[in-house]
C-alpha cells in the first residue's frame, strides 16, 4: 500500500516536472520571438525590453520554486 502511494506521489511530481520544463521552453520560445521582433522594430523594441524583463522574472520563479525546492528550508520538519 505504501509503495502504491510512493510511486503515486513520484509520478504526480514527474508530471509537474515535465509541465514546468514545458513552460519555460515555450517562455524561453516567446523571448526569443520577442527580442527578434522587437530588434526590427524599434519603437517596439523599447516597449517591449519590459515584457522580456517579465518573463524573465516569471523564469526565475519557476526555477527558484520548482528546481531549487526553496520551500524547504521554511519547512518544520523533514520531507521524504
Amino acid at each position: 500500500m505504501e509503495d502504491a502511494n510512493l510511486e503515486a506521489k513520484k509520478k504526480e511530481k514527474y508530471g509537474a516536472g515535465v509541465t514546468i520544463l514545458i513552460l519555460l521552453a515555450v517562455a524561453s520560445v516567446g523571448e526569443y520571438i520577442i527580442a527578434v521582433t522587437g530588434q526590427n522594430l524599434l519603437k517596439v523594441g523599447a516597449d517591449m525590453g519590459f515584457v522580456l524583463i517579465l518573463i524573465g522574472v516569471f523564469k526565475a520563479f519557476l526555477v527558484i520554486r520548482d528546481y531549487m525546492h526553496i520551500g524547504r528550508l521554511f519547512s518544520n520538519g523533514e520531507e521524504h
